[in-house]
């Protein structure tokens, strides 16, 4: 079994393949692809002046007060938590010691010297 080649000069000769040289065919022949070649390297020319970064540099200003305040949100953010998750740990602690020193007081009659006693050293 023989292949046919289908594309390139060696290719079909029919119809088809004729009208679609036709209609990908450039419009001007060799000048199409010149001019096609000077708009390129133009707009490569252009691209070295207005790189991305030198873009970036003009925003540094803005760029730096929205990193600054990202950086307040953060850091207040962390504290409230910092605050919180503390200020829950002091009444789970208080509560505990609490309800300790009350089954204490009410149940033994001792002096208050040793019920202080008991609830520095309690849990």
């Amino acid at each position: 079994m023989s292949m046919e080649p289908r594309i390139g000069p060696a290719g079909r000769d029919d119809e088809m393949s004729r009208e679609l040289r036709r209609m990908y065919a450039p419009p001007g022949g060799e000048a199409f692809w010149e001019g096609l070649e000077r708009r390129i390297m133009a707009r490569v020319a252009l691209a070295d002046e207005d790189v991305w970064w030198r873009q970036v540099a003009r925003w540094r200003h803005g760029i730096a007060v929205a990193a600054a305040a990202a950086i307040i949100v953060a850091a207040f953010a962390a504290h409230r938590s910092e605050e919180q998750r503390s200020l829950a740990a002091y009444k789970a602690i208080e509560g505990t010691r609490i309800a300790a020193l009350q089954v204490t007081s009410e149940t033994n009659a001792e002096a208050s010297r040793d019920v202080t006693l008991r609830y520095v050293m309690g849990p």
